[in-house]
Parts: structure tokens; sequence; C-alpha cells
């Protein structure tokens, strides 16, 4: 199970958690993959602010020096709950 943490990155705070609401799990499932794997393959960062893109989020969650990250399989960003979900595809590439 992955503790909630924060990381700063890029002058922002972000929170780090399992994405393993139900009713999050559900509405941002990774395109061929079950509840169960999301939840155990997948992160939950909030306090994503308006000025990180995708393109950065996914750098710096995909870098294993910067954030212990790994390969990414999906990636949801969800600017107006300023939410993203992440899929690594492997769960040793996960932030811990």
């Amino acid at each position: 199970m992955l503790e909630k943490k924060t990381v700063e990155f890029k002058n922002e705070t972000l929170l780090i958690s399992e994405p393993c609401e139900p009713s999050e799990t559900q509405a941002t499932p990774p395109a061929n993959s079950a509840p169960s794997r999301c939840c155990s393959q997948s992160i939950k960062v909030t306090n994503v602010e308006p000025t990180l893109s995708k393109g950065l989020l996914v750098m710096y969650f995909e870098n294993s020096k910067r954030s212990h990250g790994g390969d990414i399989e999906d990636f949801h960003l969800v600017p107006e709950k300023k939410k993203a979900f992440i899929t690594f595809k492997d769960p040793a590439g996960m932030p811990i």
C-alpha cells in the first residue's frame, strides 16, 4: 500500500496517494485494465496546478532518479479538479 506523501515539483506541492475510492477508480481506469490492477499500479496526484503541463508531469514521474517512478502506461489529467491519475506499466516503477 502506498503511503500518502507530498513532493515539491516546479514550486508546487503535489500530494500523492492511491486512487482506491470506487468513484475515482471507475471514473478513470486505463483502457484494458481491471480495477484491482488500476489500484495496485496507479497513483492519484492532487493539487496539480494549471501551470504544470501533462508533459512535465509525465517526465517527472517516469524519471526514476527524481521520483523513483517508471514507465507510464496511462495518464489522465483532470485540470478542473486539480488531479491526475497515473498508471504505471510495472508496479515496481511506482514512486514510494
